[in-house]
């Protein structure tokens, strides 16, 4: 069809006007071709584009419709149809649309964008990589293409693809800020924080004033233990956006692994005030409770866990935070299935663990299925829940023990459980298997801190060990075995941990001998005390072998008493049934309650608690008290 030249010269005028943005002058222009040449296809398009412009969506569909209807093979116009739809929410139309503006011109760039635009808004991740893929066939330079890409398959959890399509957009493009950024964001979800930091500090090369990096850098140096560079990284997001909560949050976490717990309420207060996403206030509130719970506000920290409830009741970490209140203060029967949350949380489970292909036992009574309880955490734990192994084999179940494989040989012990792997390919042909976490099976049973199950000690040293050691150590004087540092490395396990010289008061009580227990961190303090001569230490071999704790189980069956904090020593020693003193932290970790100083876990160990926090030198005074009424007794 040939344009007559006044609708050309309008055309050209309105197309001009567009340009320099006067799209109001341009529609106009436009809908005066439109009076004398209705079925005008370039002035149906650039009108309805115009209208678009202009914020007339429904305008912009009638207009873009008719000019489909008029040229259906025309992609420009189904894809700006497309746009159009979308605008007003009718985003399967305008996927329709962008669909056939593809099918009639292959290499139109500008239809993939606009439909992998739409689905990432949709959170249709697997359809905007495909769409991305076919965009970078088409033109493989697409820069923000790559980019784009990388987010979507990151958001799929795959992320190492994700970083690579990165790479690829950084290979094209240096500078991308947004590539550097998301870049970052992948690695610090794997775990791989100082690549990440690196990734953010290139970002903030091109961008010095981008928050959410500053956010994200500080939260990855958090994790990498570098809290006065996180603060700085807080700050300055803060600085350029003082409403941002998450930075607020970001300082209270850092506060709180300082131990600054003061502080920690503080930063949390703030992001509590500023953020009004109840999911998101929610984990605020769990994380101020657990501040308020170590400071013994307790009232506080439980009308925080109210709230949190009532905000996020959903919500995987602040329900995991709030359980482990609620185990503390004994309230075991509300608090177990918000523990449950962990396992969606991958607390203390394994990268790359994938839960075995045998159904989950939930509490029913078995037959002749081997039920197969799985370890997690730390080794205190592995070491405390294999209770829970004895009391189901008690009761009839035929129980195996999945477990570290520096535990298996220790474990073995276990009464009553008849196998022990630390690989369930050992598993393999074995019939009727049922499995559960070791950690859930208080849980499934309905324990309260009255009803633990109490069946005496539960693991046993090798007898030949234990021989051995007796003739090393000899029989002479009140032998008693300590150990002062928690292996951990977090804020909790540093509060935890007494140091070596509180011990003093126990070395000078007639007739001790102090036997060292402690391996790794924490051997160096005993060349900085003023007896470290007199500290027995039992050698390089030492539990040097495979099995863990294979001669410290051994060395316990030969003491007269083992002094500890909250360590995996502490566990060992209860689990053994020996005479333990174990030295807590004023508010403790939760498996030890409140307000007593026996163990519902372990009848033969005593509680020494901080009268307040920190104080160290009250509780070994009593300890020592304790030691000496032990003594006398034993002359």
């Amino acid at each position: 069809m040939v344009m007559n030249p006044l609708a050309s010269r309008l055309l050209q005028d309105g197309l001009d006007m567009h340009r320099r943005g006067a799209v109001a002058d341009a529609a106009a222009r436009y809908s005066q071709i439109l009076k004398f040449e209705p079925k005008n296809v370039d002035a149906l398009c650039l009108l309805g584009l115009a209208c678009g412009e202009l914020k007339r969506f429904a305008e912009a569909v009638d207009l873009l419709r008719k000019a489909v209807k008029q040229a259906p093979k025309h992609a420009p116009a189904h894809n700006l149809l497309g746009s159009a739809l979308k605008e007003i929410g009718r985003n399967e139309e305008a996927l329709a649309s962008f669909n056939r503006a593809i099918s009639h011109q292959p290499d139109l760039m500008e239809a993939y964008v606009n439909r992998a635009e739409l689905l990432m808004a949709l959170n249709r991740w697997a359809e905007t990589v495909e769409t991305y893929d076919r965009a970078l066939a088409v033109r493989p330079n697409f820069f923000q293409g790559w980019c784009n890409r990388g987010v979507a398959l990151e958001r799929m959890g795959r992320l190492e693809e994700a970083i690579a399509s990165y790479d690829r957009a950084l290979a094209l493009r240096a500078d991308l800020t947004a590539a550097h950024a998301n870049r970052g964001n992948a690695l610090a979800a794997l775990g791989r924080h100082q690549a990440a930091v690196d990734s953010f500090d290139r970002a903030l090369a091109t961008q010095p004033d981008f928050p959410e990096v500053h956010l994200n850098r500080g939260n990855s140096l958090t994790r990498l233990g570098r809290h006065e560079q996180a603060l700085a990284s807080y700050d300055r997001a803060l600085a350029i956006s003082p409403d941002m909560a998450e930075a607020e949050f970001g300082r209270g976490i850092v506060f709180r692994d300082q131990t600054r717990f003061e502080d920690a309420v503080r930063g949390f207060d703030r992001a509590i005030e500023l953020n009004r996403n109840d999911a998101v206030r929610g984990l605020f509130h769990s994380h101020r409770a657990e501040a308020l719970n170590l400071l013994g506000r307790f009232q506080e920290a439980f009308a925080d866990v109210s709230r949190c409830l009532e905000v996020a009741p959903n919500d995987d970490e602040a329900l995991y935070a709030v359980s482990l209140i609620e185990l503390l203060h004994g309230r075991w029967r509300e608090a177990w299935p918000r523990y449950e949350r962990r396992i969606a949380l991958k607390i203390g489970i394994p990268e790359g663990f994938s839960p075995p292909p045998w159904p989950p036992w939930r509490g029913e009574p078995l037959q002749d299925e081997l039920l197969v309880l799985r370890g997690e955490q730390g080794l205190g734990d592995h070491l405390l829940f294999s209770c829970f192994g004895a009391h189901l084999a008690k009761l009839g179940y035929r129980i195996a023990l999945w477990t570290k494989p520096s535990l298996e040989p220790l474990l073995r012990t276990v009464p009553g459980v008849e196998r022990v792997v630390s690989d369930i390919a050992a598993l393999e042909g074995t019939s009727d298997l049922r499995w559960t976490s070791m950690m859930s099976v208080p849980g499934i049973l309905g324990v309260t801190p009255e009803t633990v199950p109490r069946n005496g000690p539960f693991l046993a040293a090798e007898p030949d060990r234990v021989a051995a050691w007796r003739q090393r150590l000899g029989s002479h004087g009140f032998k008693i075995g300590i150990a002062w540092q928690n292996a951990g490395a977090s804020h909790l396990d540093k509060l935890r941990s007494a140091p070596l010289r509180e011990f003093a008061a126990l070395s000078d009580i007639a007739g001790v001998r102090l036997i060292s227990l402690q391996k790794g961190r924490g051997v160096e303090e005993i060349q900085a005390v003023g007896f470290g001569e007199r500290l027995e230490t039992l050698g390089d071999s030492f539990d040097a072998g495979g099995g863990a704790f294979l001669d410290t189980a051994a060395v316990m069956m030969n003491l007269d008493l083992i002094v500890t904090p909250c360590n995996a020593i502490a566990h060992l020693a209860g689990a053994l049934g020996r005479p333990t003193f174990v030295a807590l932290m004023h508010v403790p970790e939760w498996r030890w309650l409140l307000d007593r100083d026996d163990s519902p876990w372990y009848p033969a160990t005593r509680l020494f608690r901080q009268s307040r926090a920190g104080d160290w030198p009250g509780v070994f005074a009593r300890i020592a008290d304790a030691v000496r009424a032990r003594t006398a007794q034993a002359n």
